[in-house]
């Protein structure tokens, strides 16, 4: 008894001291403070288009009055720059180095609203460093009503920017000049709103005992470049493990949502400018990633994780009637998860953090922190139906097709009411319906430090109880604190009804705003309809209102717009009131300008304010870029010319370091680089080696450097499992560009060709697992190597048990092979009942069908999929029925395995050091007699002198020297 709660205790303890705290505890937000600074600290400078100069026929579109027809009235200060020709060019002075740019631009949607592409150039100091590709496929959203449509429907065009963001092949220094061009492609129409610049941080490397979704474990699961499911299977084992995924450099595509479920893992990409995860399935339900969600695993799975530090886009290009259930994040992260250092682009909501599967669960403790959310189709970030004590701080929110920023407490299948989210020191621009900040209910909400600038459309600030749930009920305080808001408000929003730069209505209570200013509304800058109450304004300033000079109509009888509109004697004014720069009734029936009261002079005598007639002030802009990020080191090749690094060797070897290759070999390439001038340590040297122009294998961990002259040797991070045949490998050499001076890029690259040579016994592999039996299918065979049209194939497949017990004889150990994925076209084994021992191999051949056991090939591509059906009680202890599927492709015609004739032998990589084995390796790896000429590094040349540089060769086996 003593024993047991010994150990009991010591679990108890054990556990305590070991538990991680919350990922969400490891980002202080700071609390509101009235001197601190107001909007999101991000790391680019922007060059707005009013600073631009302008040349070859580019001109400057402004809109004065926010027009909502004219396309400027969507841009940053209502001004944007038109390149209408091939010449037409914006050019900005840097202030800072940078070597990353954002840029924010416009261009024709087609009649069908699916979009064109186009381009512009890039140029610095009048060179031309690199072409752009742009495209309007996400663009333009139209309002002919309250909801939009895909194409145009004789309404307003909305969604009339977008941005792209690039690496500069060439880093930009202060006093730089940046040009974008045009160079007229397609004869299309662009505009620039503005550009971003900025240092990109290096690449982050992979954490230590972290997996990664390019492990070798996971390339079964990868079909051409989708990849989805080798994401889900190495998200369950850093789960079960080292409770860290890696998603290196590189582009993924993901074809359908991605469903995350784990406690405590970090998942992390090498950079928002690195990594870029791209949502393939244009279609409603298409994309995203699901936190917990029960529809398709463990219900509320998904506790205290962190994700960070890469790119997400899609291909979705509509709210499909609102129903397109396409958010970047969306369902339940909870226990204290975090979000950050995420770049967001095109879906239909940025974040929507609520839960509708199975029994509701909450997001508690979530934060999302210094993150790009950008151009969606509908809110930013909602947290709704419950979602707590959930923060977004530090993140800049635009071009949003909704909300920015909302919290909705929506009690959709019973929902509890929400409370203490807070909305801290973010930027919001450019929202194009709806409002930048949104409250729709809820209780303890604190929002706090914001920025919101240029909204189309749409209110700065919104509260109201127009949509479902227990809405401002249970409201005791909300309270907004040092918000800026700068033109902000329109008259004609999609529904055509009008919106103040904070707009209250319906039965909203007990708000409070503290130190608020509103600069150069187009609208009223403070509405409140009858309803609210309690609803308190301390410190107040309105400099600059009713600007477009456009009156209203909308709830009332004609009139100008004003500073302020109130309706409702349950609210306050306190603390000072400063208005400024107001403009003059136009329609000459209000009585209490600058207020509108509906003539309720006694209403409007009951509000102190300041009215400064004669006064000037300078509109506030977001902060500046973080002087600690902005204008260091861009790149540590600064001052480093005439360098040529070239490959000098390629080499392939297997497990044992042979490099005579039979199937099913884990194969690793080696290359040896070398430079003339030295290279700084930090230089990340990527490597690519890409076989039969399909399959890449790539190291990017080399950052040591190079010594001049020095030849170092560099491996690939992965293996590639041999197939049998003659294969064609391309290394290259800073296959990303990060060395745009390179002297000489022809020698950057190599090719070689050799075989593998097929294998009897090759069964595919396995990892082994420990507490019972597992079974997988490693590897699937048909009776023929050549397949035409026509022919009539059968199937076969390896089933290994991975686990550390025997898997017992006795049951039918059953096999589907599905074409595919249709179930309507298989054929299967299901007369195997000898078990199947620990680590061995059973193989199973179809034997039965519903046309017969054989399937009749048709042309085209396929995928065959070996499932071991173990259902109604067969193996049903095995440990993992989730691994049980085995996919493979078939091109139709399938050829028969063929070789190369001469292929070409290794490279003899010697120590590193630019010492090899010469004669002698090339007289053990060379045919004696082939009638080639071979130098010392095993390089295969042609059957002449001719054309050969000097040196020593080995021809037919003995030593000649070309002079």
């Amino acid at each position: 008894m003593k024993k047991k709660f010994f150990i009991a205790l010591t679990l108890l303890l054990t556990g305590t001291l070991m538990s991680h705290a919350s990922y969400a505890d490891d980002i202080n937000v700071p609390s509101a403070d009235a001197n601190g600074r107001v909007g999101a600290l991000m790391p680019y400078t922007r060059y707005d288009s009013e600073t631009a100069k302008l040349g070859g026929g580019a001109t400057l579109v402004k809109s004065a009055n926010w027009k909502r027809t004219d396309i400027a009235t969507q841009a940053s200060k209502q001004s944007y720059i038109e390149l209408p020709s091939n010449g037409s060019y914006a050019e900005w002075t840097m202030k800072t180095n940078a070597n990353g740019v954002t840029l924010r631009f416009t261009m024709p949607d087609t009649p069908d609203g699916m979009g064109q592409n186009g381009s512009l150039d890039i140029y610095i100091n009048e060179k031309k460093v690199q072409t752009v590709d742009l495209t309007s496929y996400y663009m333009w959203q139209y309002f002919a009503s309250g909801n939009p449509s895909d194409k145009n429907d004789n309404g307003v065009g909305c969604f009339a920017f977008d941005e792209t963001h690039f690496i500069l092949n060439k880093p930009l220094h202060v006093n730089d000049r940046i040009r974008i061009q045009s160079s007229g492609a397609k004869g299309l129409k662009y505009g620039v709103d503005f550009i971003e610049t900025e240092v990109v941080p290096q690449e982050i490397d992979r954490p230590a005992g972290a997996v990664s979704v390019t492990d070798t474990k996971y390339k079964q699961y990868i079909k051409g470049n989708d990849y989805l499911k080798a994401f889900e299977e190495a998200l369950k084992d850093a789960d079960a493990g080292s409770k860290k995924l890696y998603i290196p450099a590189g582009t993924y595509e993901l074809s359908g949502i991605w469903y995350i479920y784990g406690s405590d893992v970090k998942i992390t990409g090498a950079g928002i400018w690195y990594t870029n995860l791209k949502f393939t399935n244009p279609n409603p339900f298409g994309g995203g990633i699901s936190g917990g969600n029960g529809s398709h695993g463990p219900d509320d799975y998904c506790n205290n994780m962190d994700i960070s530090n890469f790119y997400i886009n899609s291909n979705l290009r509509s709210r499909w009637d609102q129903k397109a259930v396409y958010k970047c994040f969306m369902d339940v992260f909870k226990g204290g998860s975090a979000i950050h250092d995420i770049w967001e682009d095109h879906f239909e909501c940025g974040f929507w953090i609520a839960d509708y599967n199975g029994k509701i669960d909450y997001s508690s403790g979530l934060k999302i922190y210094n993150c790009r959310i950008r151009n969606n189709f509908a809110d930013g970030v909602n947290f709704c139906q419950g979602t707590s004590d959930a923060t977004v701080y530090n993140c800049s929110i635009r071009n949003n097709g909704d909300d920015g920023l909302a919290m909705w407490n929506h009690d959709n299948q019973g929902a509890h009411d929400e409370s203490n989210n807070t909305f801290a020191y973010n930027t919001i621009e450019f929202i194009w319906r709806a409002g930048g900040i949104a409250i729709y209910g809820g209780n303890g909400h604190k929002v706090y430090n914001n920025y919101l600038a240029d909204m189309f459309m749409s209110a700065g600030i919104h509260l109201n109880d127009i949509f479902d749930g227990p809405k401002f009920k249970n409201t005791q305080n909300i309270s907004f604190d040092n918000n800026i808001l700068v033109r902000c408000g329109t008259n004609d929003d999609s529904w055509h009804e009008d919106l103040a730069a904070i707009d209250i209505k319906g039965d909203v209570r007990n708000v409070t705003f503290n130190n608020t200013k509103i600069y150069d509304s187009p609208f009223d800058a403070i509405r409140i309809f009858k309803g609210p109450t309690g609803i308190v304004f301390k410190k107040t300033e309105i400099l600059g209102a009713s600007l477009a000079g456009q009156t209203t109509k909308y709830s009332t009888w004609e009139h100008s717009t004003a500073a302020i509109r109130l309706e409702n004697d349950n609210v306050k004014f306190i603390d000072g009131l400063k208005i400024a720069n107001v403009s003059p009734d136009k329609v000459g029936n209000n009585k209490t300008w600058p207020l509108w009261t509906d003539n309720n002079e006694a209403l409007a005598k009951s509000v102190s304010y300041d009215y400064l007639s004669d006064v000037s002030y300078n509109v506030p802009e977001a902060p500046e870029a973080d002087k600690n990020q902005g204008g260091g080191v861009v790149d540590p090749m600064d001052g480093i010319t005439n360098y040529d690094i070239s490959l000098k060797g390629l080499r392939w070897e297997n497990a044992s370091g042979d490099t005579n290759l039979k199937e099913g070999d884990q194969v690793i390439f080696r290359t040896s680089l070398v430079c003339n001038k030295d290279i700084p340590a930090g230089v990340k040297i990527g490597v690519k080696v890409t076989v039969d122009g399909k399959e890449s294998y790539v190291t990017d961990d080399n950052k040591n450097g190079l010594k001049a002259n020095q030849p170092i040797i560099v491996s690939t991070n992965s293996t590639w499992s041999a197939q049998p045949g003659g294969h064609t490998i391309v290394a290259e050499v800073d296959y990303r560009n990060r060395l745009s001076d390179d002297t000489n890029k022809a020698n950057n690259t190599r090719t070689k060709r050799f075989n593998v040579q097929e294998s009897s016994d090759n069964k595919g592999s396995f990892t082994p697992v420990t507490g019972g039996y597992d079974l997988v299918v490693t590897k699937i065979l048909t009776n023929k190597k050549s397949i035409k049209p026509g022919d009539r194939v059968n199937f076969s497949a390896y089933v290994a048990n991975a686990g550390d017990k025997d898997a017992p004889a006795g049951q039918q150990l059953g096999v589907e092979f599905i074409i595919d994925n249709n179930t309507n076209v298989i054929t299967w084994s299901d007369n195997y009942t000898q078990g199947v021992k620990s680590h061995q191999f059973a193989k199973v051949t179809a034997n039965g069908g519903q046309q017969g056991n054989e399937w009749v090939a048709t042309p085209g591509k396929h995928t065959v999929t070996a499932w071991i059906d173990n259902y109604n009680g067969r193996y049903a202890d095995e440990i993992n029925h989730d691994n049980n599927k085995f996919t493979i492709e078939l091109n139709i015609p399938l050829e028969e395995i063929k070789f190369i004739n001469n292929p070409d032998q290794p490279d003899d990589l010697g120590d590193g050091k630019g010492n090899t084995n010469g004669i002698e390796h090339v007289n053990t790896e060379v045919k004696a007699n082939d009638g080639y000429y071979y130098d010392l590094q095993g390089n295969r040349y042609g059957t002449t002198t001719d054309g050969l540089r000097r040196g020593v060769y080995i021809h037919n086996g003995k030593k000649v020297i070309v002079k």
